[in-house]
C-alpha cells in the first residue's frame, strides 16, 4: 500500500466516525422526540423504556411490555432519538462492538441508559432511576444513634451487610435525611447511580465512577477540592479509596461509606486488613478517632410474606472501642457490643419478633447463639425501633435487592 493510499485509508476512516455523529445522514421520520418518550415514562409510571430498530418503542409498566404507537423505529430514527446523549466517544465505542452505560437527566428526574448493538444496529433500554427512597422511619433508625451520627459534623460512618442486603436502599435514606434536615453540600461516589437525589436544603452532587470520575480513590480526592460537607461512598474498593476515606472523616468532613461484611465487628476488621500488607499504625489510629458508627444489615422474611425486612445491628465507637481498635483486638468488639448500650442484631430480632414482622423460627436462623434473642427487651429503649408498618408505603421485596 502506497503512502497516499495510507493516507486515503485514514482520511476515510475520519470521515466514518465523523458521519457517526452526524444524525442528518441518516432519514428519521420518527413522530416524537427522546424528551416525549422520557416523559411518557414517567406519565405512565413505568420503569423502563426499551428503543430498538424493528420494533415501536416500549414501555415496561408493571412488569408488562406496552408498545408506544405503531410506527416501527429505523435505523436513523434511533440514531436520531438518541442523538442528546451519545456524544462522539459513546459513538466510537458503540461503533467498536462495546457497550455504553451512562446517565442522564430529563423529566425532572434521573435515567439510565445501557446502549449496546444488536444485528448490526443500536439499542437502548433505559432505565427510570428510583425516587422511592426510604426515609429513616421506615426503617426503624430514626430518634436513634443513626440520627445523632448524622447530625455530626465530620466523621465515618461504615454501613455493612452481605451483598444484595439492601445496603444501597439504606445509604439513600442516609442520604435523603441529610438533604431534608442539613444545609450542606453533599458529594456521592457511585457505581452505579442507582436513586436520584433532588436538591432540597442540601445540593446534591451525585458522580458516577467510570463516567464522571476515573476511581473511587480518584473521586475522592477530586472531592474534597469541591469544598463538600459530606462524602458518600457506595463501595470501598482498595486500601488507596479506604484511607483517603479515613483522612477525609478525620479532615472535618462526614463520610458514609459502604462495604460488604457480615458483621459490624467484620466491617471494622475488613477495613483495618486492608492496611495489613503494609501496616500504617497511624492510619489505624485515624480510624480510631474518626469512627462513628458502624451499622451492619441483614435481610428478614416477613411473616405476612410481603416481602423482605432489614435487621440493624449498630456499633457506636466509645472509648472503650476505639482503645480496642488501636490496640488490634477487633473479637472484644461483639462482647462491648453486647454488655453496653448497642444493638446487636439478636436485639433487632427480638424487637422485630416481639411486634410480630418476624418468626421466632426465622429470627433463630440469623443467630449464632440463640441465647442472643431477648423477647423480655422494652421497645420503649435508646435503641432504634422496629420500622414502622405505614402498609401503604412500605418498601417491597425487590427493592431491597
Amino acid at each position: 500500500m502506497t503512502e497516499l493510499g495510507l493516507e486515503g485509508v485514514l482520511e476515510r476512516l475520519a470521515q466514518v466516525l465523523e458521519g457517526l455523529d452526524e444524525t442528518s445522514n441518516e432519514p428519521s421520520e420518527v413522530p416524537y422526540s427522546l424528551a416525549q418518550l422520557l416523559d411518557l415514562v414517567v406519565q405512565h409510571r413505568a420503569s423502563l423504556l426499551h428503543l430498538n430498530v424493528g420494533s415501536p418503542p416500549l414501555l415496561r409498566i408493571n412488569s408488562q411490555l406496552v408498545p408506544i404507537g405503531e410506527h416501527r423505529i429505523t435505523r436513523g430514527d434511533c440514531r436520531h432519538l438518541l442523538a442528546p446523549v451519545l456524544t462522539r466517544p459513546h459513538r466510537q465505542s458503540l461503533e467498536s462492538g462495546k457497550e455504553v452505560d451512562l446517565c442522564h437527566a430529563a423529566a425532572g428526574t434521573g435515567f439510565r441508559f445501557n446502549l449496546y448493538r444488536e444485528r448490526g444496529e443500536i439499542g437502548a433500554s433505559i432505565w427510570r432511576l428510583r425516587t422511592d427512597i426510604p426515609r429513616l422511619e421506615d426503617l426503624g433508625l430514626s430518634g436513634g444513634l443513626v440520627e445523632q451520627a448524622l447530625s455530626e459534623p465530620s466523621g465515618l460512618i461504615l454501613l455493612a451487610g452481605h451483598p444484595r442486603c439492601g445496603k444501597i436502599n439504606t445509604l439513600a435514606a442516609f442520604l435523603a435525611h441529610l438533604n431534608q434536615h442539613r444545609p450542606s453540600r453533599i458529594v456521592s461516589l457511585e457505581q452505579p447511580i442507582q436513586f436520584w437525589h433532588h436538591n432540597l436544603k442540601a445540593t446534591m452532587i451525585q458522580r458516577e465512577v467510570g463516567s464522571d470520575t476515573a476511581s473511587f480513590a480518584h473521586g475522592v480526592q477530586q472531592a474534597v477540592l469541591q469544598d463538600p460537607d459530606v462524602l458518600a461512598l457506595s463501595e470501598l474498593p482498595d486500601r488507596d479509596t479506604a484511607e483517603l476515606v479515613i483522612r477525609a472523616a478525620a479532615g472535618g468532613h462526614l463520610v458514609i461509606a459502604a462495604l460488604d461484611a457480615s458483621s459490624s465487628v467484620r466491617a471494622i476488621d475488613r477495613l483495618v486488613g486492608t492496611f495489613q500488607e503494609d501496616p500504617d499504625p497511624r492510619v489505624v489510629k485515624t480510624l480510631s478517632r474518626a469512627l462513628r458508627l458502624v451499622v451492619c444489615q441483614t435481610l428478614i422474611q416477613r411473616t405476612d410474606g410481603r416481602g423482605m425486612i432489614p435487621a440493624f445491628e449498630i456499633l457506636l465507637n466509645n472509648e472503650e472501642v476505639r482503645q480496642e481498635i488501636r490496640d488490634g483486638r477487633i473479637d472484644n468488639l461483639h462482647w462491648i457490643m453486647q454488655n453496653s448500650d448497642m444493638q446487636t442484631l439478636g436485639k433487632s430480632l427480638s424487637r422485630l419478633v416481639e411486634v410480630g414482622l418476624v418468626a421466632h423460627e426465622e429470627a433463630l436462623l440469623h443467630v449464632e447463639d440463640p441465647s442472643e434473642l431477648d423477647l423480655s427487651v422494652e421497645s420503649a429503649t435508646s435503641f432504634e425501633a422496629a420500622p414502622s408498618q405505614s402498609s401503604e408505603e412500605e418498601t417491597p421485596l425487590m427493592s431491597w435487592l
